[in-house]
């Protein structure tokens, strides 16, 4: 689809490429298509009036400086505001990519995944239980690493180093002081990053293949088939008294969430409640040991949580102090969430669920930067 951009823009749609009066002279045929001038009209660009020069003259220099100069609509409403000022969002998509490239990372290694990636930010319990579910299929010592704080809700504390919590708090800080104007995370949390958005996607995507999507499938094999985790979509939300400080009741638009606690400690009361719930729609979801039962879970920094989507919960109200969490939604292809859950003929085997993932790409694929 075509976004149009004002002629006196001097950026271009491609990272870091300027344009000039307006028109790329690098990418002649994209900025063409863009602007919605010929040739001619570009060369005669040049001959254009002294106040529409200097108009243009006073123009931002750079991606970062015209994406911090923008009016952003404010996040207002606490359900379904999904689609909240989607115009604007849509209109200035590629400067707002470029401009986070243009911006960089202050901890690159979190953009690329890889050995490197895994050994600073994956702890070694969890390196070492994937490794044997891998080569032996022996299972036991990933369930191991996972308590059932409520029926059907998966706590541990053994997925992430104190090191990738401290650097994605820093990177947080860090995006957070850009002054690039931030979609709002999904419809109900108004405060938070959409990691995908900044250049994070590929690194997440390598995390999600080799370990959490395996996890995801050996704690609900029921509904983790071959493609029902195949996308995500990964966020952060921050609860503090000035901005969200709860969250109602809800499910998740995902097959299996992974929600994480960064930190840092000091906030009191935000507990995670979820709610004993049959399923929804047609399907039930499993009773018993595997059911979605109700209880609540406190938080500390380092704790992650791995719950169907489906399985409702709500935020409780934060009396004090700042919480900030790193969520993930697994989903198929398209977003398709899976309810319907397979007889125990149709599941995965373990050879299945931790076949060794691609390769991932030297350059952190789809990373920014």
């Amino acid at each position: 689809r075509k976004r149009s951009l004002p002629i006196a823009v001097p950026w271009c749609a491609r990272p870091r490429r300027r344009c000039m009066h307006g028109v790329c002279n690098a990418c002649w045929s994209l900025c063409r298509g863009r602007h919605g001038v010929g040739l001619t009209a570009a060369i005669g660009l040049a001959t254009v009036s002294a106040p529409r020069a200097a108009a243009r003259a006073s123009a931002p220099s750079s991606p970062l400086q015209a994406a911090r100069a923008l009016r952003a609509p404010s996040p207002v409403v606490s359900t379904g505001g999904e689609f909240e000022g989607y115009e604007f969002w849509e209109e200035h998509d590629e400067l707002l990519k470029a401009a986070w490239q243009e911006h960089g990372p202050r901890s690159p290694d979190l953009y690329t995944f890889g050995p490197d990636y895994e050994r600073k930010y994956v702890r070694e319990e969890l390196r070492q239980a994937a490794a044997l579910a891998r080569e032996t299929l022996d299972e036991s010592s990933a369930r191991s690493l996972f308590t059932e704080v409520v029926p059907g809700v998966f706590a541990t504390e053994q997925l992430f180093t104190e090191q990738f919590l401290e650097d994605m708090l820093e990177e947080l800080a860090h995006i957070d002081s850009s002054g690039i104007p931030r979609r709002r995370p999904n419809g109900m949390n108004r405060y938070g990053v959409i990691l995908d958005q900044v250049g994070m996607e590929a690194a997440l995507g390598g995390l999600i293949a080799s370990y959490i999507r395996p996890l995801a499938g050996l704690l609900f094999p029921e509904l983790v088939g071959p493609d029902d985790a195949e996308e995500h979509y990964a966020f952060t939300v921050q609860y503090e008294a000035t901005g969200d400080t709860e969250l109602a009741k809800h499910g998740d638009a995902s097959v299996v969430t992974l929600n994480l606690c960064l930190g840092r400690p000091g906030w009191t009361g935000g507990t995670l409640r979820f709610f004993a719930s049959g399923g929804s729609g047609m399907y039930a979801l499993p009773r018993g040991n595997a059911s979605a039962g109700d209880g609540e879970v406190n938080f500390r920094p380092g704790m992650a949580l791995l719950h169907r989507g489906q399985h409702k919960h709500q935020a409780m109200p934060l009396s004090s102090g700042v919480r900030a969490n790193m969520v993930v939604w697994l989903m198929g292809r398209h977003g398709v969430v899976r309810v319907a859950p397979y007889s125990e003929r149709e599941q995965l085997t373990v050879a299945e669920r931790w076949r060794s993932p691609p390769a991932p790409r030297e350059s952190g694929g789809a990373s920014m930067f």
